[in-house]
C-alpha cells in the first residue's frame, strides 16, 4: 500500500506542472477542510463556520488563480515567439 502511494505520487509530480500542483493542493485543502467543519459541526457549530469560512476562501483563491493563468496563458504566452536554441560561436 505504501508503495503503490509512492508511485502514485512520484507519477503526479512527474505528470503535472508547478501550477497544476498548486491548484490541486488549493482543491484538496478545501474539500478535506469542508469535511472537517461537516465533522466538527457536530460538536461545535461555531468553529464549523470559521473552518468554512477558511475553506471558501481558498475556493475563491483557486478559481481567481485558475482565471489569472488562463487569462495569462491564452494572452500572453501563446503569443510569444517559441525560444531557439542558440550558439555562441567563439
Amino acid at each position: 500500500m505504501y508503495q503503490a502511494i509512492k508511485d502514485m505520487l512520484v507519477d503526479w509530480n512527474a505528470t503535472y506542472s508547478e501550477r497544476a500542483k498548486l491548484q490541486h493542493a488549493y482543491l484538496l485543502f478545501s474539500v478535506a477542510g469542508i469535511v472537517l467543519a461537516g465533522l466538527v459541526a457536530l460538536l461545535n457549530y461555531d468553529a464549523s463556520r470559521a473552518i468554512l469560512r477558511i475553506c471558501f476562501a481558498g475556493l475563491g483563491i483557486f478559481l481567481v488563480n485558475a482565471i489569472g493563468w488562463a487569462l495569462l496563458f491564452a494572452l500572453v504566452t501563446n503569443k510569444l515567439p517559441a525560444r531557439r536554441a542558440q550558439r555562441n560561436n567563439k
